[in-house]
């Protein structure tokens, strides 16, 4: 049974049976040996992990051509013809406009609130296989719409899915990412956004010239094509190593670490890696169960929903303010999403 306490210095110690760990990470960092150079140096030496996450990165790639599409087929003619709503020359077409707009980021919020327990349920990746798949039928609503029902329905969906992908695509490439380039690795998300709004915004270009209706239905078509490649190649991709630990599959995540860095399961550094990953699950556990000990005593369905609720509310406490308030300044700042 493992314990938290503090030692004489203040740092924070779990105990168990095999002896104490104390939850120090400047002792950590010391310790470690590296896997390579920090920076984009380190990303040739872990070539392995960062393709992985440059693949996980098409989640932000679909996030920002979804942004940059609707930008510009609000202008369309074709599209002011088929949704007469939003025309100019209808009453209230600005509300109406901002509503469309609107619905994907209602989605993006809701998919986002909810894939975190998702995530932890079923894994990273496969999360994000139910992420495109819900982004494909919003797509698919998009690029059929008759109507402007039928494409606020489609943008709503299709926001879930983004969502979803926004919150666990980075997620996943920091859990396999060498702590050397975990930091290079996550600016792929961001660029990733920034790049396909820029994709969007050529393709839309090139079809506004186009005649008919397929002048818009084709780049709401053309934003399934990164979901389909994410959604199938993700399942090839290896396994969180922190999200084995979570469920107990301890020796399936060494071999799974072993496997991001290109290393075998005996390499020092892997070893490391996976102890430390495995002290920090055990750490976070158990002040989880010092938190809040009733939700963690009796396993249910109806407990669990609790506790993720409680975890939410913890980001607000006391300790945890700073880090929340400096992660909201981040996003609120980041241009793109303004």
């Amino acid at each position: 049974m493992e314990t938290v306490g503090s030692d004489t210095k203040g740092n924070e110690v779990l105990s168990n049976k095999e002896g104490p760990f104390v939850h120090h990470a400047e002792a950590v960092g010391k310790e470690r040996q590296p896997y390579g150079p920090s920076g984009f140096r380190g990303i040739l030496a872990g070539h392995y992990a960062a393709l992985c996450a440059a693949f996980a990165a098409l989640g932000g790639l679909v996030f920002g051509y979804d942004q940059g599409v609707v930008s510009v087929v609000l202008v369309m003619p074709q599209f002011l013809a088929r949704f007469t709503r939003v025309s100019e020359t209808a009453s209230g077409a600005g509300f109406w406009k901002g509503f469309l707009t609107a619905m994907i980021e209602l989605g993006a919020l809701i998919g986002a609130l909810n894939q975190g327990w998702i995530a932890d349920r079923i894994s990273r990746k496969y999360s994000i296989v139910v992420a495109v798949m819900i982004f494909t039928v919003g797509s698919v609503l998009q690029t059929a719409s008759a109507d402007y029902a039928m494409l606020i329905v489609g943008r709503l969906i299709g926001g879930i899915g983004i969502g979803m992908l926004s919150m666990v695509a980075p997620l996943y490439i920091s859990e396999i990412s060498p702590p050397e380039i975990r930091g290079a690795l996550l600016v792929l998300e961001e660029f990733s956004i920034v790049a396909g709004i820029c994709i969007a915004y050529w393709i839309t270009y090139g079809t506004r010239y186009m005649t008919g209706e397929w002048s818009w239905r084709l780049p709401f078509l053309l934003q399934m094509i990164p979901g389909f490649v994410l959604g199938f190649g993700i399942v090839f991709l290896p396994f969180s190593p922190r999200w084995l630990v979570i469920k107990g599959r301890d020796n399936e995540a060494l071999e799974s670490l072993a496997r991001l860095r290109q290393l075998p399961t005996v390499d020092d550094r892997v070893q490391q890696e996976w102890f430390d990953i495995r002290a920090e699950v055990t750490f976070h556990r158990e002040i989880a169960a010092t938190r809040h000990p009733k939700l963690q005593q009796k396993k249910s369905r109806w407990n669990s929903v609790k506790l993720e609720v409680v975890s939410w509310t913890d980001c607000f406490k006391r300790g945890s303010r700073s880090r929340l308030h400096i992660g909201m300044m981040l996003m609120f700042f980041q241009v793109e999403k303004i």
